[in-house]
């Protein structure tokens, strides 16, 4: 049971690693690797060191060393790293106990304050410029120590972690670090206090301020073949906090979406609504050309005009009225008969509706005719959409002939419009 509890608990360990992992791509770029989110742990332990031969040019005449530690050690003497032991170029040690570049040393443990088994930010800077170096911890400075005129950092030794020296030598670390970078520059304290303020997290979710200057970076340290037992850890606080980040940014694309579905939908209504208001001009212009082309193909009866009820007067809103209306309950009688002119003198003189106009018929179009229905439905409709253009019209001979003109459909062919 207890082998089977310890296979889950690894099992959900690497499925966390991998959603992490994931956070991190997704979130930071793909630049943002499993490895810069490592710590490592040094057991106290002489075999549990890395070390390697670095390009220590780009640190001749300048260089920062800052990261993230965290003392689990009982002994004095507890390296943090070392570079060229033999000539003892630079030292740091853990809980500020000893800082040393050029064999010039300095003792910082009666003003380090930091509890042992706390994470603190510690960072050592130096120049050949300033002929100092200087410790700095979670962001403050504790002091500068001198180091002689003219000397720079020389090329081609070890950097050794997680002990003193070489692969002789003591002074085991026995803790836990993280994020050690090696910058090409001495930084000043308001970038080293910036660091220390944003976080150890912080390495992992944002881009390094100097990273053009880290020139031995965290991720690349972690990859290097280790001696002894040297373990990676993750720190929860740093995972916490990717998550939770990632988290954040989740809701926030969340809120985004939700606003950009919105506006799709707004968008979308308004779309439809003008979509909408446009087919019903469509329709409307749909039914205007199909009254102009049935008033194209309409046979205009412009005779009637010569009768006395039109010739040489001002056509009025009334006149429009009576050829709408005039026919409107006689048309259909009218089916069948020949319209001669003892016939419609006849009708002139019983008909009960004093002003309808008879004289119409003596159109061309009517007299002589036996009247059919469709001569009823065009008496009836065929002005319909055009008497009311005519109202204040004053119907003259030659104006009735150019009426009678323009909408002749013989002419049409002739190139008349």
């Amino acid at each position: 049971r207890v082998r089977g509890l310890t296979h889950r608990y690894r099992t959900m360990r690497l499925l966390l690693l991998n959603i992490v992992t994931l956070l991190i791509a997704s979130s930071y770029g793909t630049s943002r690797s499993l490895d810069r989110l490592k710590a490592l742990r040094f057991p106290q332990d002489s075999r549990n060191f890395i070390q390697f031969y670095p390009d220590w040019r780009p640190f001749v005449n300048a260089i920062s060393v800052c990261g993230w530690i965290r003392d689990l050690g009982t002994s004095t003497w507890r390296a943090v790293f070392t570079y060229n032991h033999a000539q003892r170029e630079m030292v740091m040690l853990a809980d500020g106990q000893y800082i040393e570049i050029f064999s010039s040393a300095r003792h910082y443990n009666n003003k380090f304050s930091v509890p042992k088994g706390t994470w603190y930010h510690g960072c050592v800077t130096w120049s050949s410029s300033s002929r100092a170096h200087r410790y700095y911890v979670n962001g403050q400075e504790l002091g500068s120590q001198q180091t002689p005129s003219g000397k720079v950092m020389t090329t081609g030794g070890p950097l050794t972690i997680g002990k003193w020296g070489g692969t002789s030598g003591g002074h085991e670390f026995g803790g836990e670090m993280a994020y050690l970078n090696f910058y090409a520059k001495e930084l000043s304290a308001s970038e080293v206090a910036r660091m220390a303020q944003a976080g150890m997290c912080s390495n992992i979710a944002a881009a390094d301020e100097n990273e053009s200057y880290r020139a031995i970076k965290w991720e690349e340290i972690v990859k290097v073949e280790r001696s002894g037992t040297v373990i990676d850890l993750y720190v929860g606080e740093c995972i916490g906090s990717i998550i939770e980040k990632a988290g954040v940014e989740l809701e926030e694309s969340k809120r985004q979406l939700k606003e950009a579905q919105a506006e799709k939908e707004k968008i979308e209504e308004e779309l439809s609504t003008k979509l909408n208001a446009t087919e019903a001009e469509l329709e409307e212009a749909k039914a205007e050309l199909e009254e102009l082309y049935s008033n194209v193909n309409r046979t205009w009866d412009w005779q009637v005009f010569l009768s006395e009820e039109f010739l040489n007067k001002t056509f009025t809103r009334e006149h429009a009225q009576l050829l709408h209306s005039s026919w409107d309950d006689v048309a259909d009688s009218l089916v069948g008969i020949h319209i001669t002119d003892e016939f419609l003198k006849l009708l002139a003189l019983v008909d009960r509706v004093e002003d309808r106009p008879w004289s119409m018929l003596y159109s061309e179009n009517y007299f002589n005719e036996v009247f059919t229905r469709e001569m009823a439905d065009r008496l009836t409709s065929i002005w319909d959409g055009i008497s009311e253009k005519l109202v204040g019209v004053k119907m003259t001979k030659e104006v009735i002939e150019l009426l009678d003109y323009v909408t002749d459909k013989t002419n049409c062919g002739n190139g008349h419009s």
